[in-house]
């Protein structure tokens, strides 16, 4: 067998023909005995062979995997645990992806780390958890986020290090709408074969809704929702028909698929992500403008005609509000975070330990299945206290910056419409973030970090460092 790469010249300088077969032969008696002991671990050693094999030859290839295997990871889906940490598909190909740059460093000067926007300020994130650790109520659980922070650095160093032009950044597009092409395929065959059935883990389940691979119905619309735009806008740069109409029908699948979730705030990030997206066209965007201004015109003399009834309405919203807060899930989760983050003086509790705190300030939630934030707002607001706040919204604000920066290198190329609908899928997630979802939720990160190499390639290329993406056009008539 012809090894590629960097592995050609050890092969065939540092092995003779009878040491290989001899180290073959150990290999497969060693797999042997792990099978006896148990078959899911040389599944992952024979997978990572394969997985370091394809990163060191075609190292965009192995991050496809790894992206592949983020989307495809669920609890349900794990290997074995190791405390309160499952071990599923990912982990294992990000090891073995960080063996492969370790290697490809060695072997060709390759720089391990490159630098990108966020990064100083996710580090920072990641410090003051280790300084609230000194004072979490549990260590453990402070320990389990930052370590779930780091597989996040780790991931973005991956990504970044591999994915390097316009066609990395493509084929990387690839990948992630296949991916969850597929996953929509399994969670559709299983029930309908009736293979799978995992409504019963799930009260929020209850009336049919899609749990996807064992996810809970919002988390498994969310691992969905971020390729949607992307595949629409990807479609408009093909300029083949088939791979054209294949996009525009696997975007209008994977939406069917996050919608048999009966996710309300999957249907509401799609549509701030579709308004967002549609806003990168000119025409679009002057007269969308232009109904805006004459809803509030409207809207101004229906308030000046009306204003007493208004104001009734608008008392009923607060009211309405008030109960939620009372008696909704959500409501008494935030209650309980805003009393935390009060009762600590705007430190916040620490990472983890959030149930720990339940019973004292609402034993029913406690013994309840609601355990969390609801949010990664209110999850800043009990953990991080004021300055995780602080450092969340310049996450925010650095993210929105590289997105403008990112439009702006990548106008009049083929990316310019991924560069508008990447970020209009995040945007769609962020809004959705504040009644769902927690800071290290996956795979935001991994969409940011792809994201993150869109913006490097086009400034490299703005800036007549790189190759550059190609001229294209589209306007609506």
């Amino acid at each position: 067998m012809r090894v590629g790469g960097p592995l050609e010249g050890i092969a065939s300088s540092r092995f003779n023909r009878t040491l290989l077969i001899v180290g073959i032969g150990l290999v497969q008696l060693v797999l042997l005995v792990l099978f006896a002991v148990d078959w899911r671990v040389p599944v992952v050693l024979v997978g990572g062979l394969v997985t370091v094999t394809v990163l060191l030859d075609r190292p965009v290839w192995g991050v496809g995997l790894m992206l592949a295997s983020r989307l495809l990871s669920t609890g349900t889906t794990a290997f074995f645990s190791i405390g309160k940490m499952n071990i599923g598909l990912f982990e294992p190909v990000l090891g073995l992806g960080l063996v492969a740059l370790a290697l490809r460093a060695i072997f060709t000067g390759k720089r391990l780390v490159r630098t990108w926007p966020w990064q100083w300020v996710f580090v920072g994130h990641a410090g003051w958890m280790f300084v609230g650790s000194t004072w979490a109520i549990k260590g453990s659980e402070g320990l389990k986020e930052l370590i779930g922070i780091g597989v996040v650095y780790c991931t973005a160093t991956v990504v970044l290090a591999f994915v390097e032009t316009w066609d990395d950044v493509k084929a990387m597009l690839w990948f992630w709408i296949g991916t969850c092409v597929f996953i929509g395929l399994l969670s559709s065959m299983g029930d309908a074969l009736g293979l799978t059935n995992y409504a019963s883990q799930w009260k929020a389940a209850e009336g049919g809704r899609e749990t996807g691979l064992g996810q809970q119905p919002n988390w498994f619309a969310m691992n969905l929702s971020f390729a949607v735009h992307t595949a629409a806008a990807f479609a408009l740069v093909q300029k083949r028909a088939l791979y054209r109409w294949g996009l525009i029908l696997a975007a209008l699948f994977i939406f069917y698929a996050m919608m048999t979730s009966g996710s309300r705030g999957g249907a509401y990030a799609i549509l701030i992500g579709g308004f967002t997206a549609s806003f990168g066209n000119d025409v679009f965007r002057r007269w969308f403008l232009r109904a805006m201004g004459a809803v509030f015109v409207v809207g101004g003399f229906v308030f000046l005609l009306n204003a007493s009834e208004l104001g009734s309405g608008i008392n009923r919203i607060i009211q309405n509000m008030d109960v939620l807060f009372a008696r909704d899930i959500r409501g008494m989760n935030w209650t309980v975070c805003v009393r935390a983050f009060v009762d600590t003086w705007g430190l916040g509790i620490g990472p983890g330990g959030y149930i720990d705190i339940l019973q004292k300030y609402n034993d029913w939630l406690y013994h309840s299945v609601y355990r969390y934030p609801h949010g990664i707002f209110w999850g800043e607001m009990v953990h991080g206290g004021i300055v995780g706040i602080l450092l969340l919204v310049a996450q925010v604000a650095v993210v929105f910056w590289m997105a403008r920066k990112t439009i702006a290198y990548t106008r009049g190329t083929e990316a310019e419409v991924i560069a508008w609908s990447m970020p209009a899928a995040m945007l769609g997630y962020f809004a959705w973030s504040f009644v769902e979802f927690s800071y290290d939720e996956k795979p935001f990160w991994e969409w940011l970090a792809l994201y993150t190499a869109l913006y490097i390639v086009a400034r490299e290329g703005a800036h007549g460092r790189g190759p550059g993406i190609p001229k294209w056009t589209f306007s609506l008539q």
